[in-house]
């Protein structure tokens, strides 16, 4: 259980904040915790911080023993065991960072037919939500966001739904949320059984293949894909990379991965091409990642588009590196010593400290820059197999480039 109180959000510099609040979790205690003093249980199961801190947390009542239904004052946590049945409260002071602000708060607190917290509603009933994500804020509560979520944001306005799958922060476009367990169960079959159709569009660098081949004017959403010559399908395996952990744990298997792409407009002046995407399996960054092996990365994608990465270390071993497990001639040494410059990179690529917060001590990170938090990517369509279930959303403007 999580007790909230009072939330204050505030823009500034197009960014929505949240100032630091206290949170209140309870939950029972573990079976590995039974027979044990809390400190050491806290002293043992937390240790980036030290035993006298977590002494200190319990004496300012940050950490609480409820016994059949009574707090136990802190002297006794030190040396009472914990029992079945007691439930553990903590209270922290929780930092969320900031995201991209959508809309105005005025336009926020209005909602409409055609808007949700200022989300621009697709498609609405009794048993789903359907709304155009903006890009910059996460989808459901997540590491350290939780109130600057889509799903937090929307039952402030009295909608309690949950996503039937996820879109990064920076990417944008079509959200489909269930407002009952029947009908996100129903959604996500159809969408592990691949019977429903999802169409992105990215803006790319370049031109991209068979742009002469194809009509560069409005959108033909039913031809789109039925020219397969002038369709390229990228195959190649997709894996994650999680620089927080040692080669070889920090890199997921190796899976097969499929995305079509065709080309919708090209550009000259800007040398950048509109092209819609059709993934056929569901892999994370499975799009930006194919089209980086292509050469079109994503023209401001920060990860994957080798002219402004942040992370040369990491692209160059994605697009170099493909099913990293078994591919024939790999040295399990250079691939060590490659991902340790990922480890490396990663660590230099932190947001600087900008200060320590005065009551709890958390380090508060720099804002990030608004740029960083939009990717020209976005769910533009869904669709089942018979086209009974169907929903679009609006172009996004920078899709909409001109060929001059």
């Amino acid at each position: 259980m999580t007790t909230l109180k009072m939330i204050e959000v505030y823009t500034q510099n197009g960014l929505r904040k949240v100032r630091p609040y206290y949170n209140t979790r309870s939950a029972f205690v573990k079976g590995r915790w039974l027979g044990r003093p809390l400190i050491d249980v806290l002293a043992s199961e937390f240790k980036l911080r030290s035993r006298d801190y977590h002494l200190g947390q319990i004496q300012k009542g940050t950490y609480r023993l409820i016994r059949d239904g009574e707090p136990l004052v802190a002297s006794q946590l030190i040396s009472t065991v914990i029992k079945n049945h007691d439930i553990l409260e903590t209270t922290t002071h929780k930092h969320e960072p900031p995201v991209k602000q959508w809309c105005s708060q005025a336009a926020e607190s209005d909602d409409s037919a055609r808007t949700i917290a200022g989300f621009k509603t697709v498609f609405e009933d009794e048993n789903i939500l359907v709304i155009d994500k903006p890009n910059g804020i996460p989808v459901h509560p997540t590491g350290q966001f939780f109130q600057n979520t889509i799903t937090e944001v929307l039952k402030s306005h009295g909608v309690d739904a949950f996503p039937c799958y996820r879109l990064d922060k920076i990417t944008s476009g079509l959200l489909i949320l269930a407002k009952n367990s029947l009908s996100a169960g129903e959604i996500q079959k159809n969408i592990r059984a691949r019977n429903m159709d999802k169409y992105y569009l990215a803006r790319v660098k370049g031109k991209f293949a068979h742009s002469d081949s194809v009509l560069n004017g409005e959108f033909a959403m039913n031809t789109l894909f039925d020219d397969i010559a002038n369709t390229t399908i990228e195959t190649s395996p997709i894996y994650s990379i999680d620089p927080k952990r040692q080669f070889p744990v920090g890199l997921s298997a190796s899976k097969d991965a499929i995305t079509k792409f065709y080309p919708i407009r090209y550009s000259p002046h800007a040398d950048e091409s509109v092209v819609a995407c059709k993934p056929i399996t569901g892999r994370t960054h499975q799009i930006r990642i194919h089209l980086a092996r292509l050469g079109h990365p994503i023209v401001n994608d920060n990860v994957y588009c080798s002219q402004i990465t942040k992370y040369p270390e990491r692209l160059n071993f994605i697009i170099q590196v493909l099913k990293w497990e078994d591919q024939p001639g790999l040295d399990t040494d250079k691939l060590r010593v490659s991902f340790q410059k990922i480890i490396e990179e990663t660590k230099s690529n932190c947001q600087t400290m900008k200060s320590s917060c005065s009551e709890c001590d958390v380090i508060e990170l720099k804002d990030p820059l608004l740029s960083d938090l939009e990717l020209w990517l976005h769910a533009w369509k869904y669709e089942d197999a018979e086209g009974k279930f169907k929903f679009e959303t609006e172009l996004p403007n920078w899709a909409q480039i001109i060929n001059s």
